[in-house]
């Protein structure tokens, strides 16, 4: 081969390696584009539409005396069940759920619902239309069960804090995602608002991140001018204390604004945080846990609140292995528990009993949680 046609030949080498490039560029560039042109972006503060789950809204009402169940649940997007693992748990799965699993996990979950029948709920990690959940609507499930048990009547919200075209994370990759938080009101209910929690992410990363809320529902307290203001919360779970911190802050003056209104409040569900006045004894760190979760620290609330879990039963798994061996037999693995889902309650309100469910995390990483109160 003559020096000439090598350096030809090494020319047309380099050319296509740089038109590779490009067009690995070009392609990343499109893909930014897209996400950030199609990035959920809600408001500061957006009304929550509200939906009847019967024929007919709720007529049902709470005056002052009167007693009443809620139940906070994290039902995993009805795909972290016993068989799951997840990779940012310490796991290996992306896809944690066929169809199929989904299915079984939200029969069971909805069973419980309508066992339980509770007169308010609060759900998160509630998919609409995901990758990771089959695109199953479990919205629509949740109110069908709804509809179909003890509660009769009832009102439904809905907050989205995680919508994206593309996570591209895992193989497979962790996809589309349209889910969020939601809650259901025996009582009728006067209005419902979505109220964005801080986020801290930039861009690009905020392309993919979920976009924390509050869903606040307000029900008027019957022979007053006061509320009862429930408030489902889903705060960060991988992020920074300072970040945390930061949506804890913003909880806080939700907290103050509606008890200085003289308004009962009930603010509860998965905090990714362990109250600061809970015995975790039980549920020791173990070495090889890679997940921990921190602390919400009660003296920075003050005086006039009320921070419930029942430490009898954990509320949450991590999600570093499954509970179950591929052959159905029971991991004899470890399992690191967690304390982080209950209700912080204004003084107004008399909390009466707590309970954690526990259903074994056969079909979600977290136990439900059920609190009976009385308004004062």
């Amino acid at each position: 081969m003559t020096a000439a046609k090598a350096k030809s030949i090494g020319g047309k080498i380099l050319r296509a390696i740089l038109w590779i490039i490009c067009i690995i560029v070009a392609a990343f560039a499109i893909f930014l584009i897209v996400m950030s042109v199609t990035e959920y972006k809600p408001a500061a503060l957006e009304k929550a539409e509200l939906s009847n789950t019967t024929a007919t809204a709720p007529t049902k009402t709470v005056s002052s005396g009167d007693s009443f169940t809620i139940m906070t649940w994290n039902i995993g997007y009805g795909a972290l069940g016993d068989n799951a693992d997840f990779f940012m748990d310490g796991g290996t799965m992306v896809r944690t759920a066929d169809k199929a699993r989904v299915q079984q996990n939200m029969n069971a979950i909805t069973e419980f619902f309508k066992s339980t029948s509770p007169d308010i709920a609060i759900f998160q990690e509630v998919d609409q239309d995901s990758d990771r959940s089959e695109h199953i609507d479990e919205s629509v499930l949740l109110k069908e069960a709804s509809a179909a048990s003890a509660m009769g009547a009832a009102q439904t919200m809905f907050g989205t804090n995680y919508k994206t075209l593309m996570v591209p994370l895992g193989w497979p990759l962790y996809g589309s995602i349209d889910g969020g938080i939601m809650s259901f009101s025996t009582f009728a209910v006067d209005a419902a608002e979505r109220v964005s929690l801080p986020n801290s992410y930039s861009w690009p990363m905020s392309l993919f991140q979920l976009k924390r809320c509050e869903l606040i529902t307000r029900i008027p307290v019957q022979g007053s001018d006061k509320q009862l203001v429930i408030i489902n919360q889903h705060p960060d779970a991988y992020t920074d204390e300072e970040h945390h911190a930061m949506q804890v802050a913003a909880i806080l003056e939700t907290l103050e604004a509606e008890a200085a209104k003289g308004n009962y409040v009930i603010s509860g569900g998965d905090w990714n945080h362990t109250f600061s006045n809970i015995d975790v004894s039980a549920y020791p760190l173990l070495p090889t846990t890679e997940w921990e979760a921190g602390h919400i620290n009660i003296e920075d609330f003050g005086e006039g609140w009320q921070f419930v879990m029942d430490n009898s039963e954990p509320t949450c798994r991590l999600l570093d292995h499954p509970l179950v061996n591929a052959d159905g037999t029971p991991s004899d693995l470890p399992i690191q528990y967690y304390m982080i889902d209950g209700f912080i309650v204004s003084s107004n309100v008399r909390v009466d009993m707590v309970k954690t469910h526990n259903l074994g995390f056969v079909n979600s990483d977290h136990n439900p949680v059920v609190m009976r109160v009385t308004l004062l």
